[in-house]
């Protein structure tokens, strides 16, 4: 029996070994991703990183693995090797706590998951990778009557039982009961263990007394290495990266922090998950701390009375908490993914038990289609961060089910994360188009500003009900106007097609970019949106369409937006006046024209198609949207007036084919002719026209008659343009040429134009967006800014 018993031990010991190696190989690499995504959010980019890495450790590690047995068929070698896998595993714990925190936030978003992964995860799974093709060899040699199909095929199964069991094992029983840190260091711990004993007992020899000194003093040293290292391990694993902490814990999905700081001034205890700020509350008041729950009272829009309410996403309780106080007959219901958030909510946030508040622990959106009740306020806050957005939750089939589950006139908020951005990709954007396609009453704010194009929370809210609601003057000044953007160019998410990690890429690859470069990049892409609309000449709807977006933006950026209407020979015009700055009596006109030419006479080969207008329109318009922008956010008191002209009618009489004779600039024209209409005191300082301003070869001369006209301002912008851009900008004076200046110096207000009118597409079907280049857009943003800051 004894040696029945030995046989079976010896036939079987390499695969249970195997077996254990393939469940920490699991182990590590489902720790893997919960590790990089505080860092880099639990994305497609993270995931794929990390078992890209794996998988690439792996497939060197059985190769290399493979031909060092034939090498050293020995189990000291497969024992070493187990024992080196778990010293690098004490590693990994070690830079993830001493090197990760501080290199992770300097990478991409995309880039830097599979940065990170190499350089933690690659090395103890190709080490652990090794073992499977020496476990091979091992059983070949000791049974060598027994097939290699045979022996290959029991250590794949009781490798890969392993991973199945080490999978199972860490989602259902270790993320739920143990921190990753001990995770972490206990497999390293058990590696290391296994390891020593597995050489303790393959070296011991029949008959042999005593080993020699250095074998002693080696296996001596990797003891005391490996304790180092546990201990190192375990001390890193204590450290809290918040002051004040006042308790810390992983969570089943995240690390869950709480900790007292201030905030506005004021005393405030924080939460965090992972390193994300979740939620917070104030220690001196009951008022709450961030802005963004501060929408959860939208309901008042449509409801007079609130009684049944649903949170997805519970955060500390801030939002469940105030409608409780708000309203005393309403029953709250919060969906939430973490276990313990009310517990930690009710011992550090203040929250009273109450028969009126639930919490229900599964996915909001489980919830939803398992739900037979309605609510008259539906309420989600599930994005812990801009770095981890649950796509499930960004579809279109999400927001259906949530308008299902209202009572008529309910609604529906959310709590979105994201920029507004012209530039693609765009998360808010397309979140915005698929939003709208089921909720048709629907609103967005800007918690921040809507002029800003930097991230921010955004607050989606549905109505359901066909009855738009009354905003009040502080959600006016927040609301978000969708006619400012061509939503068409950004897709409708769905459960088919949600590529939330990848828009969100957007928003956060733009983090970084400097202010003054985003001058560029957004002034590209609205004149890409401007020439999407379609020709912009008179008595079409595409310029009926513009000119609603124009108005939509310059009542968001700028204080007051005027329109001057009027006929000429059958055809409508209109020029748009925008102004900041009302109460100063100093004002200075940037002006542009926004119209197409109808007729591409200048292309041999489509001279009865219209231009499309990218550079020779558009890019003026971009530019000056952007500045608008710049001055909405800008913090410098200036005693400067600036009004925004945007004239209509520039290229002159629209069937006018092939000739300048009898043309004139039709909307500045008619500007200027009533002009004491809108300056009835005094007429502006000067005037600055931009016309033709994105070509990628960007030259830039001093014009003759805006030389004449107003030789001050002339020398002083090609002095600042000159400073900043000697290559670009000259005050050389070129030909004399007529445009939207020339009305306005005849007007006696001195004006300029700045144009580059060497652009080799004018007037063909070939001005189009990919002819535009953002740096000189920028170059030409940038030489105004500091133009009119000189000023």
């Amino acid at each position: 029996m004894y040696n029945i018993l030995m046989n079976l031990i010896k036939r079987n010991i390499i695969l249970f070994v195997v077996f254990l190696t393939g469940a920490a190989v699991l182990v590590i690499e489902l720790t893997a991703t919960r590790i990089l995504s505080p860092y880099f959010g639990n994305t497609i980019f993270t995931v794929s990183s990390v078992i890209t890495t794996i998988l690439a450790a792996l497939s060197f590690g059985y190769y290399f693995g493979g031909r060092l047995a034939d090498r050293h068929p020995k189990k000291s070698w497969f024992y070493s090797i187990i024992l080196i896998s778990g010293l690098l595993v004490f590693v990994l714990q070690i830079l993830s706590k001493l090197f990760l925190p501080s290199v992770a936030y300097k990478l991409s978003f995309i880039s830097g998951p599979l940065i990170i992964s190499l350089v933690l995860f690659l090395v103890p799974s190709f080490f652990l990778g090794m073992l499977s093709p020496f476990a091979i060899k091992l059983q070949q040699v000791a049974f060598k009557k027994e097939g290699v199909g045979t022996l290959s095929g029991e250590v794949f199964f009781a490798s890969t039982l392993g991973s199945i069991v080490g999978s199972l094992a860490t989602g259902f029983v270790l993320i739920p009961n143990f921190g990753l840190d001990s995770i972490i260091i206990y497999t390293a711990s058990f590696l290391v263990l296994m390891g020593i004993i597995g050489l303790l007992t393959s070296g011991i020899k029949k008959n042999e007394a005593k080993r020699s000194h250095s074998e002693v003093l080696t296996k001596g040293g990797i003891v005391a290495l490996a304790f180092i290292l546990f201990a190192l391990s375990l001390s890193l694993g204590n450290l809290n990266l918040y002051p004040n902490t006042v308790f810390s814990k992983d969570g089943v999905y995240e690390k869950l922090t709480v900790f007292e700081g201030t905030y506005e001034n004021r005393p405030t205890r924080f939460f965090m998950q992972d390193l994300s700020s979740s939620s917070a509350m104030f220690l001196d008041g009951d008022d709450l701390v961030y802005d963004y729950t501060k929408y959860y009272n939208l309901y008042k829009l449509t409801k007079a009375e609130l009684n049944n309410a649903l949170v997805l996403g519970a955060g500390i309780y801030s939002i469940p908490k105030a409608i409780l106080a708000d309203e005393p007959n309403a029953a709250v219901d919060v969906v939430e993914i973490e276990p313990e958030l009310q517990q930690i909510a009710e011992k550090y946030f203040n929250l009273e038990v109450s028969d009126r508040l639930k919490t229900y622990i599964e996915d909001g959106r489980r919830f939803l289609e398992d739900t037979n009740k309605s609510y008259d306020l539906i309420f989600s806050d599930a994005f812990a961060s801009i770095y981890s957005i649950p796509s499930h939750l960004t579809s279109i089939q999400f927001y259906e089910l949530a308008k299902q589950s209202l009572t008529q006139n309910g609604v529906f908020v959310a709590n979105i994360i994201g920029d507004l951005s012209r530039q693609t990709p765009n998360f808010v954007l397309s979140q915005m188009r698929t939003f709208s396609q089921v909720f048709p009453n629907s609103y967005f704010f800007a918690v921040d500003s809507p002029a800003q194009i930097e991230g921010q929370n955004m607050i989606f809210l549905g109505v359901n009900s066909d009855t738009p609601v009354t905003l009040t003057d502080e959600l006016q000044k927040h609301m978000v106007n969708p006619n400012r953007f061509d939503l068409s160019n950004y897709p409708v998410l769905s459960d088919n097609y949600a590529p939330a990690d990848y828009l969100t890429f957007g928003s956060i690859s733009r983090l970084n970019v400097l202010p003054n470069e985003q001058i560029g990049k957004e002034s590209l892409s609205l004149i890409k949106q401007i020439v999407s609309i379609g020709p912009r000449y008179p008595n079409t709807k595409s310029k009926d369409d513009f000119i609603k977006f124009l108005i939509a933006e310059m009542e968001t950026l700028l204080d007051q937006v005027v329109l001057q209407e009027f006929e000429h020979e059958g055809n409508t015009y209109t020029n748009i006046i925008a102004r900041t700055n009302l109460s100063q009596k100093d004002r200075i006109i940037l002006g542009t024209h926004y119209d197409s030419k109808k007729y591409a006479d200048k292309d041999p080969k489509n001279p009865q198609n219209p231009v499309p207008g990218a550079n020779d329109s558009a890019s003026g318009v971009a530019v000056l949207i952007e500045l608008a922008r710049n001055l909405a956010l800008s913090d410098n008191d200036t005693n400067l007036g600036v009004d925004f002209v945007f004239f209509d009618g520039e290229e002159g009489d629209p069937d006018l084919f092939g000739t300048f004779e009898g043309w004139y600039p039709i909307g500045s024209t008619e500007f200027a002719d009533k002009i004491e209409k809108y300056y009835p005191a005094t007429l502006p300082s000067q005037a600055v026209i931009i016309d033709m301003v994105c070509d990628k070869n960007l030259n830039i001369y001093a014009e003759k008659s805006s030389v004449l006209s107003a030789p001050s301002q002339v020398t002083k912008f090609f002095e600042t343009a000159q400073s900043l851009y000697p290559k670009n900008f000259s005050g050389q004076v070129i030909s004399e040429i007529k445009d939207d200046h020339t009305p306005l110096n005849e007007a006696g207000i001195p004006s300029f134009l700045v144009i580059d009118i060497d652009y080799p597409h004018y007037h063909t079907t070939a001005d189009t967006p990919d002819k535009c280049s953002a740096v000189s857009l920028q170059k030409v943003g940038n030489v105004l800014m500091e133009y009119l800051k000189n000023m």
